[in-house]
């Protein structure tokens, strides 16, 4: 039996479909709507309309005929993973009202205290008063189906609603009164993006520069490397190419650190010592603000080199040495010590460090990588390859290598083993290439340079001889995971692809090092530091923890969260904030209706034939007229917020 069915929603292909019932509402998706846009995924579907059943995960493998009670609507709607739950609450609420006429007090109260979560107004015991007004009786069988509605979605989404509630963020940029732009918002460090630009267009570079450090003390560094969400979520991108936020980030950086003599100011001394384990993003953001809030800081690093994986796990074409060192010497200028080649556990015990220190953040990353297969010497692991080339300076790689990963760390891997010489390279991942976790300028550059793709395969058996690697078999991946969006890759053992190779290279994940930790320090069953995830304290009194040590992630989030640990750290020795620095105030953006008329700047790499035979930096800088030109392309969208053109 056919059903007619109007379909809605973030999918490809949207309207009336007459749709068998046995088909599944998975099947549905992909045969009827097209999928979901920009490959993005599913986060809720709703059927039967704006009251309708809500489901997820494997609920989606239920035939239409499976609901059938609730297809009066005749309508399913897709929402992709852009959604906000708490403003999905808010159109519900409004949806009774204005559609259906149901206006009472609970009503009003529900929408109130929804409004309260979106515009971050609300407290964390509001939480579960929206939960005990949902349990109360129904009038009406809307309101029924309302309440259903709330309940799934406040459980199915806690954290997103708490992130709402305590961190005053809407992670996807529609809760418009928890934003300034949509740019900051996407960024995990809030940078003030239209801000440093708008200085960058007056010919302040060195104030942009600070405006950035007030949030990110690493910006030269990101100026390089980072993921650039910023540019996903830019409104200019909507219209048009969006802005080159991550290119103009690193024109100020560097002119501001080659051409000044940039320096800093900090509050006098509290009389309180922090010890930081690990110098990477996490420990030195941590340290940075630390310092200038009057701190007495030394970090702890076991290697030669100071950044972490930024400066082991980060080849030398992406984010030269000197960059990571240019923006340390700040951080040392501020008075902090860094004493590497200390291993604690082994050079000096924590517990020590605990009793010497007023507090202790524990920022040691992941540097271990996830290994399988025999043990031959072909077979490593990329972060011990990416840390052998940029700190040890091996020059030597096989003939014919595979790299087995979808991620960035994979791409750094197999363009490295291009520059050092491999004659072959194969790059296989269990997704497809679009939905690989690379970012899409790696996988461009990496094609760019010769890297074969085998998307959609993973591994099936390896072969060795005579404790040598000799070869490789992969195994079509049809899903790498399953309906709950756990890693459970299902594969078709029948369609294979073999390749003779003489090095693999395993991207696979990394797991932290925590054999330095002492005994009362507690870990999940998984092997991470148990963290809480707003303060990053452990369960130990004066330890906190942040970075990927506890749960990994882009360089820019363990920014982010070393300077959320210092602030947690400051709280806790009974400090009242962290000091920015002075105010620097940003200038009006004057009407320019020219604005469209300005061609984006892209910037320049070296040529890919050249490029891949050397370690230099494969990209190039703005030139002063590039920069200004792209600078000019902003559209100033902090001008329709309500906030202060400043930062404090």
């Amino acid at each position: 039996m056919n059903k007619m069915i109007n379909i809605l929603g973030d999918v490809n292909e949207k309207g009336k479909f007459e749709i068998p019932s046995n088909k599944t509402i998975k099947e549905i998706l992909k045969e009827y709507a097209g999928g979901m846009k920009n490959w993005r995924k599913v986060k809720l579907v709703q059927i039967g309309g704006p009251l309708g059943l809500c489901v997820r995960g494997k609920e989606l493998n239920n035939k239409l005929s499976d609901y059938e009670k609730y297809m009066s609507g005749n309508m399913i709607i897709f929402l992709s993973d852009l959604l906000c739950p708490v403003d999905y609450l808010r159109y519900l609420t409004r949806f009774m009202v204005r559609e259906l006429h149901i206006d009472n007090e609970h009503i009003r109260k529900l929408n109130q205290i929804v409004e309260n979560i979106a515009q971050g107004k609300a407290k964390e015991g509001d939480f579960q008063e929206l939960i005990n007004e949902v349990n109360k009786d129904s009038q009406t069988n809307a309101e029924n189906n309302l309440h259903k509605i709330f309940r799934y979605i406040m459980s199915e989404f806690k954290n997103e609603f708490m992130e709402h509630i305590i961190d005053k963020k809407c992670e996807n940029g529609i809760c418009r009164t928890l934003m300034v732009t949509q740019c900051m918002n996407a960024c995990p460090a809030e940078v003030y993006i239209p801000g440093y630009i708008e200085l960058m267009k007056h010919d302040k570079v060195e104030e942009a520069y600070s405006l950035m450090r007030k949030s990110n003390p690493l910006s030269f560094v990101c100026g390089k490397v980072c993921a650039r969400p910023c540019e996903a979520r830019c409104r200019r991108g909507e219209i048009e190419s969006t802005v080159g936020v991550r290119a103009l980030k690193r024109y100020a950086s560097d002119v501001t650190l080659n051409t000044s003599d940039f320096k800093e100011d900090k509050l006098v001394s509290k009389g309180k010592r922090i010890a930081i384990i690990g110098s990477g993003p996490a420990g030195l953001t941590a340290a940075y603000y630390l310092a200038r809030t009057g701190y007495e800081v030394v970090i702890y690093e076991a290697a030669k080199v100071v950044g972490g994986m930024l400066a082991m796990g980060i080849p030398e074409y992406r984010l030269p040495q000197e960059t990571i060192d240019k923006e340390v010497k700040l951080i040392e200028d501020l008075g902090v010590k860094i004493i590497t080649n200390t291993r604690v556990g082994l050079d000096i015990p924590l517990k020590e460090l605990r009793e010497k220190f007023d507090s202790v953040l524990l920022a040691t990353g992941c540097h271990i990588g996830n290994k399988f297969g025999p043990a031959v010497k072909e077979i490593e692991t990329a972060v011990d390859l990416l840390r052998e080339v940029k700190v040890q300076g091996r020059k030597e790689i096989g003939e014919n290598v595979l790299v087995i990963g979808g991620g960035d760390v994979a791409m750094d891997a197999a363009r490295t083993s291009i520059r050092l010489g491999a004659k072959k390279i194969i790059a296989a991942s269990l997704e497809t290439f679009e939905t690989m976790p690379a970012s899409d300028e790696e996988k461009h550059e990496a094609v760019e340079e010769g890297v074969q793709f085998i998307s959609g395969y993973g591994t099936k058996d390896i072969h060795t001889e005579n404790g040598k690697l000799k070869g490789i078999t992969l195994k079509k991946c049809l899903s790498v995971f399953d309906d709950e969006g756990r890693f459970s890759p299902v594969y078709n053992e029948e369609d294979e692809k073999s390749f003779e190779i003489d090095g693999l290279i395993l991207a696979v994940g990394q797991r932290p090092d925590n054999s330095y930790l002492d005994e009362d320090i507690e870990l999940s069953e998984r092997g991470w530091i148990k963290v809480n995830q707003y303060t990053f304290e452990t369960n130990v009194e004066g330890v906190f923890a942040a970075g990927d040590i506890y749960k990994p992630g882009i360089a820019i989030k363990a920014i982010v969260e070393g300077k959320k640990a210092a602030l947690s750290i400051d709280k806790y020795l009974g400090g009242n904030g962290l000091y920015l620095g002075e105010e620097i105030e940003i200038p009006e953006k004057p009407l320019n209706c020219t604005i469209w008329d300005i061609e984006k700047v892209e910037e320049k790499h070296e040529n890919p034939l050249e490029r891949k035979v050397n370690f230099d930096i494969v990209s190039r800088v703005y030139t002063k007229d590039e920069a200004k030109q792209e600078a000019s392309r902003c559209m100033r969208c902090d001008r329709n917020s309500r906030k202060p053109l400043y930062l404090k």
